[in-house]
């Protein structure tokens, strides 16, 4: 969780960059000559954002950067993966809801429930493992 910090002109706290993985921190350091409208700007947007002016301008172009990036074919089919999933999550519902209308009106519930909950859970379980590769995959 990122730790408060005043800010330069003390106006309030801003949010702190990270560390990276591990405990470690970034090594390098980038100089930049900048203009005082610049500056100002980029200050200005930092603060709006509450963050550290560093900070700031390490999210923007990174933002820039994936923006710029075309979508690789792995990020591609696991878009089409997790849109399927939702697909298939959703006629689980619709499912569920014919289920749930035929057990009310009849007093008894069908076995295809089971065979449903399990699938379902199938279902879910693909997605998250999904969700969790595209997470890694991302800058």
């Amino acid at each position: 969780m990122p730790t408060a910090k005043r800010g330069d002109d003390g106006s309030g706290p801003l949010e702190r960059r990270a560390k990276l993985g591990g405990g470690r921190r970034r090594e390098r350091e980038l100089r930049i000559r900048i203009s005082d409208v610049e500056y100002e700007e980029i200050h200005e947007a930092a603060t709006r954002a509450g963050l550290a002016c560093s900070a700031f301008v390490i999210r923007t172009v990174r933002t820039a950067i994936r923006e710029q990036q075309p979508l690789d074919g792995a990020l591609a089919a696991m878009h089409a993966e997790l849109r399927n999933a939702s697909r298939q999550v959703n006629a689980v519902g619709v499912n569920l809801n014919q289920l749930v209308r035929h057990a009310n009106a009849h007093g008894q519930v069908p076995e295809s429930v089971t065979w449903l909950a399990g699938y379902c859970f199938q279902v879910v379980r693909r997605t998250e493992v999904v969700i969790v590769e595209l997470g890694r995959r991302l800058p």
